[in-house]
């Protein structure tokens, strides 16, 4: 039997920058989050005398890794030497080396695939063999499969597994990242596959074993609850076992209500800090820190809209505050990034029947991408936006983010001014 520890995308010096610019208490929480959840990793690893770790890809943020970041993993590999535990690494899309001369040298138990692929032989104490297959990026996208890397199983080996730091076919405006499909990796015959690159936590498929297991630290609110790594034990003529371990010790987490009817600040106050209470409460319970939203789901009563359109961000302001004074006493720290409301798609626009209509129809035009994207011509072409946003986003998710508020602004705009003419 084999035991190892599988992880992926690290990202240890992601920077949390939209997120920890609202706070420098949770910017200072935050720049320590990663390297510690890593550091519970490299701990459970030895704890747990595993053979080997695997990390499938993306260990830094970038192409040119800091050297806080460096020299962090650098230490972390020497205690998994001291241990007598070898690391299986492959660079991904965010940590492909373009220059091997900006990178440090890692420890000699430390074996990085090659771009075209390399296959190590690893023996254990109790003389199994494993075949572990992988290949490295060399450059940010990759639009072909890199399957042709990987050999068909090794037959004089007792486990064969493979490496792969990639996506299920998908393209994303042109980028894409050396797609695969099931099929290709059933057709070498291995006996696990470990993944990387999708951050949240899921199964492929069970024969074989193929699974992502996530990031190590939630960096946003599409990246909700535990983080952290697989323990994986193989063993002959057995099926595969895996345990999550969780690493993190913060979490992004997001609480959905339905917003009652409201008909003064105080009833706003009351639903939003009910909310917020059940956070720190969970907080409390499962000894975690966590980073909140509260996202509120209205009908569309204009009423309610009124005053949540004239106090919610004021109320957001105040409950930080108070929060950020509590925190100071307090284990489980707890911060409310945000509130957020969906109103029904079924609202009304515009008390006018024809104003309505006539903004919606505006407004569907921009669902058309080729519309959208000639409305924001001037911000795409901008080359800051080209250096510091463009590789991150996702255009379709941009364009549904960017639809999606304004719809929301336009609801409430409209609730308010109607609300406010009624009352003189």
């Amino acid at each position: 039997m084999i035991r190892f520890v599988h992880t992926a995308d690290l990202h240890l010096d992601q920077t949390f920058n939209k997120i920890a610019a609202k706070d420098s208490n949770l910017a200072q929480n935050l720049s320590l989050a990663t390297a510690e959840s890593f550091q519970r990793l490299v701990d459970t690893a030895i704890n747990e005398q595993v053979d080997f770790m695997i990390i499938a890809g993306d260990a830094y943020d970038g192409e040119r890794a800091s050297l806080k970041a460096q020299f962090f993993f650098e230490r972390e590999m020497e205690r998994l030497a001291t241990a007598n535990i070898p690391v299986y690494l492959s660079y991904g899309n965010h940590d492909y080396v373009k220059d091997p001369s900006h990178r440090l040298q890692l420890p000699d138990n430390v074996n990085v695939f090659a771009s075209d692929g390399t296959t190590f032989i690893y023996e254990s104490t109790n003389g199994d063999q494993v075949a572990i297959s992988g290949f490295s990026y060399d450059k940010r996208w990759i639009e072909d499969s890199q399957m042709g890397h990987f050999p068909d199983r090794q037959g004089e080996v007792d486990f064969h597994i493979g490496v792969y730091h990639g996506d299920m076919s998908r393209k994303s405006a042109g980028k894409q990242y050396a797609p695969f499909n099931l099929a290709e990796l059933r057709q070498h015959g291995y006996d696990y596959w470990a993944l990387g690159h999708i951050h949240q936590r899921q199964q492929l498929s069970a024969n074989p074993p193929t699974y992502y297991p996530g990031n190590i630290q939630g960096a946003n609110f599409k990246e909700l609850g535990p983080k952290g790594a697989l323990l994986v034990s193989l063993q002959v003529g057995q099926k595969a076992e895996l345990e999550f371990i969780e690493s993190s010790d913060w979490q992004f987490i997001e609480t959905v209500k339905e917003l009652q009817p409201i008909t003064s600040l105080e009833a706003l106050r009351d639903q939003i800090e009910r909310g917020l209470h059940e956070q720190i409460m969970y907080a409390k319970e499962e000894g975690l820190n966590l980073i909140g939203r509260l996202r509120f789901q209205s009908n569309g009563d204009e009423e309610t809209l009124y005053w949540w359109h004239n106090y919610a961000n004021e109320l957001l302001e105040q409950l930080q505050w108070s929060l950020n004074n509590q925190n100071a006493s307090r284990q489980e720290k707890v911060y409310l990034a945000d509130l957020k409301l969906d109103v029904s798609s079924q609202a009304q626009w515009s008390a006018s029947r024809a104003f309505n209509d006539a903004l919606k129809a505006a407004y569907d035009r921009y669902h058309d991408e080729e519309v959208f994207q000639a409305a924001i011509t001037d911000l795409t072409k901008n080359c800051q936006w080209q250096q510091q946003m463009a590789t991150r986003l996702d255009s379709q998710d941009f364009q549904t983010d960017v639809l999606d508020r304004v719809r929301e602004l336009i609801v409430l705009e409209q609730a308010s001014q109607n609300q406010e003419q009624r009352r003189g």
